[in-house]
């Protein structure tokens, strides 16, 4: 039995992937800035079981609190086998210089500081203990190859965390730690929703048939990361759902072969 830390993960993809490593029979350490919604979580995902689960709150800015995450998932469990830096935001909203002061600081600090802070504390005590894994979530543009509009900010930060990750790679090279990235791709969130309801029902609609193609359900998602994670002892390696040829396929399926997929019905969109 190992145990994953999993930053930002009473919601979204962070508690899928909780959820499907507490149902493969592993401990899951979660976190928010909620007590509340740590503890309600917690138990809901420690009753799908073979595994367990528990968490504290988590400011992912503050690296004291990182710390306290650690030392919870030692004492309650013995050591951490993995540590995904999850937590973050994103939007797609803004041109960069239209990003209102207050978001523009969520965005830098939650996903750029959050993930240099919950690497440190994870790559000292890794390196204490001999061994771990440490994965960092990437998205957006984060290698400037095809740049999403209106994702400037969030796609730098991003960009700033593949670097970071290459250095980490690079300075634990001599190491027992393996350390990689995660793309999960374009999942069907609480942000994603709380980026839609921004959209007029022409902006809906203009889009939908496109999103249908390139967007997830987190449960169908998690339990291959999980997998991939578990099985990765490559250090520097990028664990990506949404490949070109994924991409690829689902257009020829829709466009060709008339096989369109429908994500958003289920909400009501």
């Amino acid at each position: 039995m190992t145990t994953f830390v999993i930053t930002g993960s009473t919601k979204g993809i962070g508690r899928a992937l909780a959820e499907d490593c507490v149902r493969r029979g592993h401990n899951a350490v979660i976190c928010s800035r909620s007590d509340t919604d740590v503890e309600r979580a917690a138990g809901e995902i420690a009753a799908i079981g073979p595994g367990d689960c528990s968490g504290i709150s988590c400011d992912i800015t503050d690296k004291a609190r990182l710390q306290a995450l650690w030392d919870h998932a030692v004492e309650r469990y013995g050591e951490v086998n993995f540590w995904i830096n999850n937590a973050g935001m994103a939007t797609s909203r803004h041109q960069v210089h239209e990003l209102p002061e207050d978001l523009t600081r969520t965005l830098i600090e939650g996903n750029m500081l959050g993930t240099t802070f919950g690497s440190q504390v994870a790559i000292t005590g890794f390196r204490k203990q001999g061994h771990g894994a440490l994965y960092n979530v990437l998205g957006g543009s984060f290698d400037g190859k095809r740049l999403v509009p209106n994702m400037g900010v969030y796609s730098s930060t991003k960009a700033g965390i593949h670097l970071l990750t290459k250095y980490l790679v690079e300075e634990n090279q001599d190491t027992a730690i393996v350390i990689g990235s995660i793309s999960p791709g374009m999942l069907i969130t609480e942000n994603w929703f709380a980026e839609q309801q921004h959209l007029n029902e022409a902006e809906w609609q203009k889009i939908r048939p496109m999103l249908n193609v390139l967007c997830d359900y987190v449960e169908t998602v998690a339990p291959w990361l999980v997998e991939q994670v578990l099985a990765n002892r490559e250090s520097g390696k990028r664990i990506a759902w949404l490949t070109g040829g994924r991409i690829g396929k689902r257009f020829f399926a829709a466009r060709v072969l008339g096989r369109k997929r429908d994500l958003f019905s289920r909400y009501g969109l």
